[in-house]
Parts: C-alpha cells; structure tokens; sequence
C-alpha cells in the first residue's frame, strides 16, 4: 500500500513518519507498505503513485485545499487527516469530510489509531482487487495413490505458462513427495526449521531466503529439514500460528499459493484449509477411493463449512471403474453437496505423462494435448488463471520445463541454466 505523507515542513512529516515506523514489522510487511514524503509546495508530482495520503496537522486549514486538490487529480485515494489538540473538534471533522477526508486524527493519537485506520483501508483495497492477494488453494486426498501430488506440480506448471507467479508449497513432511517428484533439496529447508524453532522470525526476507526457484515464475516452500519440526510443524498447535503468518505473507507475494496437505488433516493444515480460497480433493475411480472419500468429507466439510469452496478432481478417470456422475451421486444422499464441487473435468488416464516425476516436466507438459486441455480448465475454473487476460501459452512442450534450471547440464548443452544447493 503506498503512502504519501503531506506537510508543511519536514518535522511535521517525520511526526507522521514514526507512527508508521512504530508499527510492529509484521504489520508493516502485511499491509505492504511503502512510504513517500512531500512538502505542500510540490506534493502534486507524487499523487499518481500514492493510494493514501496522510495530511500532517502543519498544513492547518490549508489541509483541505490540499485533499480537494488531491482527489481532483487522483478520485481513487483514500485521505487520512491530523489535526492538532485545539482543532480536533465537530468543526474540523465536517470541513475535512466535506473535503473528501475520510478519517480526522489527532495529534496525540497512538500509532495503534493510524495502524487500525490503514487496516480498514487495506480491506477495503482487498475486496475491491486494487492489491495482489494470492489465491490459496489446498490440495488433500482421501486415500494415497490418487495423484494429488502430480495434480498440484501440474497446476504450478499452468501458472508458470501463464505468468502467475506461483508458490508450492510442500506439507506432505513424512514423504516429501512434491519435493522429490521435482528434485528440490537444498539448504533453505533450514530457513522454515528456523521458524518452527523460534530462532528466525517470518518476515518477507527470511520467506525469499526459504524459496526454492524452479521457473521464472514458480518456486516451492520445502517442509522443515528434520522430522521433529515437521511433525511439530503440522501437529502442533503452536504450527497453526506460523502457517498462518506464512501464508498472510504469501498472499502479498504471490498470485497463487497451491499447498499440497498430502492428506494429513492436523492443527496446521486444518487451519489452512480453513483459510484457502478453494480446497481441491483429488480422488480416482475406484471402490475403495470412493469410500475413503465418503469418510474423509465428514472431516473435510466442517473445516470448510460447506460446500461452496470444495471441489474434486477425478484423477486417472478413465471411466471404465466408476464414472464421476456414479461418484456424484452415491455421496449426494449423505453428504448433499450439490453441482458446485463436481464443476471440474477429470484428469484422463496418460500413461505416458504419468512418468513425469524427474524428468523436469509435469503431467501438463508430458501429456496429450486431452491432459492439458483439462488442466488449463481446471486453473481457469479455480480462478487461478485467467485465459482472458493472461492470453493463450505457447506449447508447453517447448521450452516450458518446470525445473529446467535445476536439471543437470548434459554434454552438448550450452548455456543451460543449473543451481546447485
């Protein structure tokens, strides 16, 4: 959020100024802001970059020429007012409203005061779409062995196509699945460890320093580098408190957050699914799939209250086992879920695509051109993704390999980009 404080004089502005440096840092990082200075004289040059402008008390009754001048130029700002001790009264207020001012402060107002104010801006920004706010969606399972690791790689190699700057988040800690299927190993996994054990604090750095890059625009966020954090990480409560800070971060970084649970239902990842835009189960064709399923919703719809941000993926349907209208209607009776989860076309059985893990490439670019089309559908159906405005990719067969900088050089191959851990 980007901030222009206004003043008369330099002090005034740097009274303003340290009510923001009060803020705590995590404040400060969550609301994403950037502070610009201006003196009344030469303010105009600086509104198009601002979102909110702060009038210090110096400007005195010149404050509300100031925000008259400022939203005629710029409707969209929001416009913050101080007043000094002896004008904060009925008279100031009706003045700066009529001005367009939308919130009189005093001078011996907190910094808490500014802070809540900013906050109810920043909602308001949020719901209106005027700041990034990644997409959050879970992925789980009822049961292993459905592909909900190959679905997640291939949903982060959508968005890659696509421009969406993506995070992967791997909480499968036991298996380290989406980790393994991607060749992703190195020593930031110690950067999440330090979260857990309190010797870091979460802040947008440290979260860039845990980031594991695997495209232009993708990068994954490995579990903790030994098991006793992980376990601490997804089992304890105390891990509820810093996914949630992760992810809050995450938000403000990203387009996408896909985050493979590995079907691990705890007080950390139950708290994230409570908090995802969409939690995506993937399940397959089978018996027994389908009455996992039915035991694993009764869990996974009190976390998410309802229906309305659940969905499923059908993956490896081939619809000679149980079609997904037969799925569809053996859970309805019990569950009454309605049309709304059932919206996403199966992933179609690719035997071919299905070697993909190691290989730098992911079901969508391994596949045939039925596997792609489904996953460009499915994104777009998750909202995370949009073909309208993000335009149509190229073959994601060429030249789009998810991990090709972390792929080894072969002879021959110059120019290709590495990491080493």
């Amino acid at each position: 959020m980007r901030i222009l404080i206004v003043d008369k004089t330099a002090e005034g502005q740097s009274l303003v100024a340290r009510r923001i440096e009060a803020f705590n840092q995590s404040d400060v990082e969550m609301l994403d802001l950037r502070v610009k200075l201006a003196l009344e004289k030469d303010f105009h040059s600086h509104i198009r970059d601002a979102e909110v402008i702060i009038l210090g008390s110096g400007l005195g009754e010149e404050a509300a020429g100031v925000a008259r001048t400022a939203l005629s130029q710029a409707p969209w700002l929001h416009l913050v007012m101080f007043v000094s001790g002896e004008a904060y009264s009925g008279g100031a207020f009706r003045t700066a409203h009529a001005a367009g001012v939308r919130k009189v402060l005093p001078d011996s107002a907190s910094p808490l005061d500014l802070l809540q104010e900013l906050v109810a801006i920043y909602a308001e920004f949020r719901r209106e779409g005027r700041i990034r706010e990644g997409r959050v969606i879970c992925i789980t399972h009822a049961k292993g062995g459905t592909g909900a690791t190959s679905v997640v790689a291939a949903m982060g190699e959508v968005c890659s196509v696509f421009g969406r700057r993506t995070m992967l988040w791997d909480l499968d800690v036991e298996t380290r699945d989406l980790c393994r299927a991607l060749t992703v190993n190195g020593a930031e996994a110690k950067v999440v460890s330090s979260w857990v054990n309190g010797s870091r604090e979460i802040s947008r750095d440290s979260i860039v320093d845990a980031l594991i890059p695997i495209s232009e625009h993708v990068s994954v966020l490995m579990p903790p580098d030994n098991m006793a954090e992980s376990m601490d990480l997804v089992c304890h409560t105390d891990g509820m408190t810093i996914c949630q800070r992760i992810l809050d971060l995450a938000r403000v970084m990203h387009d996408v957050i896909l985050i493979d649970c590995g079907g691990r239902i705890g007080p950390a990842t139950g708290a994230l699914m409570r908090a995802a835009d969409e939690v995506v189960v993937v399940i397959d064709d089978t018996v027994l799939g389908l009455t996992a399923l039915e035991l694993f919703l009764f869990y996974v719809k009190a976390l998410v209250v309802g229906p309305d941000r659940l969905s499923f993926i059908v993956n490896g349907y081939s619809g000679s086992l149980l079609g997904v209208p037969q799925i569809q209607a053996e859970l309805e009776p019990a569950h009454r879920l309605g049309e709304r989860p059932w919206r996403l076309p199966p992933v179609p059985v690719d035997p071919k695509a299905s070697l993909w893990p190691g290989t730098g490439k992911t079901l969508y670019s391994l596949g045939q051109k039925g596997t792609r089309a489904s996953f460009e559908e499915i994104c777009t159906e998750l909202m995370m993704i949009s073909k309208q405005r993000g335009g149509t990719p190229g073959d994601p067969r060429k030249g789009s390999n998810l991990l090709e900088k972390l792929l080894p050089r072969r002879p021959g191959e110059e120019g290709r980009p590495g990491r080493t851990s």
